[in-house]
């Protein structure tokens, strides 16, 4: 009984780490809307802010990583989803 639970429970645990995984790859596939309507020369010569070329190279970077989790996460899914997950 308890040994379903747990299965019951870590099984939605990967659910949701699957989706949440998805839902930040929708929010950063926003982003290039916004990297689009940046301006470098609107901003104040008093502040330092990134280019558009090192905002696009860090949402790269950003989906490269998450690429890699989420092939991590598939790679490790049959035991993420047989036991308990500890933090």
């Amino acid at each position: 009984m308890q040994l379903k639970t747990l299965n019951r429970r870590a099984q939605q645990r990967y659910a949701t780490f699957v989706n949440t995984l998805d839902m930040v790859a929708e929010v950063l596939g926003e982003v290039d809307k916004l990297i689009d309507r940046y301006d470098d020369k609107a901003m104040s010569e008093s502040w330092t802010i990134a280019s558009q070329d090192e905002l696009k190279a860090f949402r790269t970077k950003a989906f490269d990583e998450l690429d890699r989790l989420r092939t991590l996460g598939k790679k490790h899914e049959a035991e993420l989803v047989s036991r308990d997950w500890r933090f």
